[in-house]
């Protein structure tokens, strides 16, 4: 689970995840107070990811 804190621009948050060679496997908006959301991606493949907020510094993690 990742908790996010983050005061956006016009409250929308918006969010992806990108693989390692660049390639967008999810994205998704959050809009308003919202307390409690999810962004579902599948059954991602096994290796290197970025999760990127708002075009933010990304996140790496790692789908062993």
């Amino acid at each position: 689970m990742i908790t996010i804190s983050e005061i956006v621009k016009d409250g929308i948050l918006e969010i992806k995840i990108i693989d390692d060679a660049g390639t967008q496997v999810a994205a998704g908006k959050i809009t308003g107070n919202t307390q409690r959301s999810c962004l579902y991606i599948g059954q991602p493949k096994e290796g290197k990811y970025q999760f990127i907020l708002n075009e933010l510094e990304p996140v790496s993690f790692t789908i062993l």
